[in-house]
């Protein structure tokens, strides 16, 4: 395969940093990789204010497009990482050779995150957030999105950071336009069965211009299984 552009987003309470396994995978191969931290979280902790929101972190993958000078890119989201693309998709489709979900949000137009969580883990999530003066959710323990191996729960555990509660209330604008996106393709993580992911990926298993695929592998499929992680994006790169 010739060489693919990929950009990486990650999902909640997460960083670039958990892209790594797949990312040396990736660069292995001769391909361009770029996994961008969202403003306020992982090694960006530090630039978190309250105003961070959904617009913040869309506005940041379209600035790496920008600054990079990005063409036929392929874009993946893990988890809340799908809101980010599919909104980043919207904006800017020409670019895009690809999108990629990852056991991730396909949002739909006004419909806040928030409204995806049952009320016993917004309830929680909100119990949480009154500790971080109620602008940040904590962070779950990693065990919850598949995570086993000691090492690996070790990792996590130390790079996990609290979540910019706005950007759950925010709500996504999507207008269609990353429809135009000619190939997409959706990756369940079958041991984890989360019902909004097995929603999205039975709701586009047959629509044009979809592939899919399951991975019997918890939530965070980049930590865990990154060698048939980065087979489904070299495939969807491929198609």
């Amino acid at each position: 395969m010739s060489e693919s552009v990929f950009l990486l987003v990650h999902g909640g309470w997460h960083g670039g940093w958990c892209w790594r396994r797949v990312g040396d995978r990736l660069r292995a191969l001769g391909h361009r990789v770029f996994t961008p931290t969202l403003t306020g979280m992982g090694e960006r902790e530090h630039l978190f204010t309250p105003e961070v929101g959904l617009h913040t972190h869309v506005q940041d993958v379209l600035a790496v497009l920008r600054f990079e000078q990005l063409r036929d890119v392929v874009l993946v989201g893990h988890s809340y990482g799908g809101a980010i693309i599919t909104q980043v998709a919207d904006r800017n489709p020409a670019v895009l050779r690809a999108l990629v979900y990852v056991d991730a949000i396909i949002p739909e137009h006004g419909q806040p995150g928030w409204d995806g969580f049952p009320p016993e883990r917004q309830q929680a999530m909100q119990r949480g957030a009154q500790t971080l003066g109620g602008v940040r959710v904590p962070p779950p323990d990693p065990a919850i999105w598949g995570i086993t191996d000691p090492d690996d729960l070790a990792w996590a555990r130390a790079c996990v950071t609290p979540h910019p509660i706005r950007t759950m209330f925010d709500a996504p604008v999507v207008t269609g336009r990353w429809q135009d996106v000619p190939r997409k393709h959706y990756v369940l993580a079958g041991a984890h069965r989360g019902p909004r992911f097995v929603a999205h990926h039975a709701a586009v298993s047959n629509q044009p211009g979809w592939t899919t695929a399951v991975i019997d592998g918890g939530h965070d499929l980049m930590v865990t299984h990154p060698e048939a992680l980065t087979h489904e994006l070299l495939a969807a790169a491929a198609i």
